[in-house]
């Protein structure tokens, strides 16, 4: 189907599908009155069942708190199979005046994203597979399966390819996240081993995720010097791993996700197992947010990010939430991003409520 003609019978489509009494009369332009820029994670939306009414539903509720951003998840696969759906939700979020980012979501097993699934390339590709302690090819189930090597030159073109494509496509993208990296681990493929040696350290193996990654941003910077590169790592993860990821080149943002509220909170709720994040320290307030802010701010002219995480809720979990979210936007980082309806919440429609409360506060006083 040609592009322009998808776009101008769609959004006609969706505004003739609304009732006369609900035509769209949403903000022209978000209003945000501080220095922090709001951003909502929108990940796996519409990819393959799809409305456009509730796509314009979406934006216009974003933009209605002070939203200024849209992070879209991109598969590998969204990319020769999800065109339409993608360009439809960046028309919809530039009639209510945001922008879209790409949130490259398992491009190698390398990122996080949703959903969880194994990455077309590194299947199609096992050769490029990270290899374990065993010997045997690092499959990690809980969050993509395999992961391919930053030391195979094929991991490395095949990524910078991928997001010459996603560019190609959406050439109105204001950028694209490195959501929670997966690569910083051990690695003995032939490749690794022949750039590191066979006892290599923990820390040159971390080391290698740091250059692997500066390497993608100067690429993305030297094609397309404008648009904004991101990198954040999750809050509970060790000392030397979050130096590496914050010694990545060429970011406009660094920063972390983690849940928001304070380490006397997130005690509380421990025990939640291995699916629940709630409870292992994975916080923004008790210090944690603080560190990666002064890490952002410690590289000139890089600014910092929070990922808010209000994903796999339980509903008691909600009232922390609420209690404690303003004194995460006190944080004042650069640029802060919540979920929109994420997956695994008891009460989703409370939850959405709290945040709509304290971010319209925040960014409209």
């Amino acid at each position: 189907m040609n592009r322009r003609y998808f776009l101008a019978t769609s959004a006609g489509i969706a505004a003739s599908a609304l009732p006369v009494t609900a035509a769209p009369s949403g903000p022209t332009k978000p209003v945000n009155r501080t220095s922090t820029a709001i951003a909502a994670y929108y990940l796996n939306a519409h990819m393959y069942t799809y409305v456009p009414r509730h796509i314009r539903a979406d934006m216009e509720w974003m933009a209605d708190i002070g939203t200024q951003y849209v992070c879209v998840g991109v598969l590998e696969q969204d990319l020769f199979a999800a065109h339409e759906n993608h360009a439809l939700i960046a028309a919809e979020a530039r009639r209510v005046g945001m922008r879209v980012i790409a949130v490259p979501s398992r491009w190698g097993g390398l990122t996080a994203g949703a959903p969880k699934v194994p990455s077309l390339f590194s299947m199609l590709n096992p050769h490029t597979l990270i290899v374990n302690k065993q010997g045997r090819s690092a499959i990690m189930p809980k969050v993509s399966g395999g992961i391919s090597s930053v030391h195979h030159p094929d991991t490395l073109k095949f990524f910078c390819d991928t997001l010459a494509e996603l560019y190609r496509q959406h050439p109105d993208l204001a950028g694209f996240i490195i959501d929670e990296p997966k690569c910083f681990i051990f690695d003995q493929s032939k490749h690794a081993v022949a750039a590191l040696g066979p006892n290599a350290p923990m820390t040159a193996h971390y080391g290698a995720a740091r250059d692997f990654w500066s390497k993608v941003t100067a690429f993305a910077k030297q094609r397309w010097p404008d648009k904004l590169t991101f990198l954040f790592q999750q809050a509970h993860n060790g000392a030397d791993e979050l130096a590496a990821g914050a010694g990545v080149q060429n970011l406009d943002y660094y920063g972390t996700d983690g849940r928001p509220w304070d380490a006397a909170a997130d005690k509380l709720m421990e025990g939640g197992g291995d699916g629940q994040e709630s409870g292992k320290g994975k916080i923004l307030l008790s210090g944690k947010g603080e560190a990666f802010i002064k890490a952002a701010h410690a590289v000139p002219g890089r600014k910092s990010f929070f990922l808010m995480e209000n994903h796999n809720l339980h509903a008691s979990m909600i009232d922390a939430m609420d209690r404690h979210y303003p004194a995460v936007l006190a944080l004042k980082p650069d640029f802060a991003a919540y979920y929109y309806y994420p997956r695994n919440v008891q009460d989703p429609d409370r939850a959405m409520a709290v945040i709509a409360k304290h971010i319209r506060k925040f960014t409209q006083g």
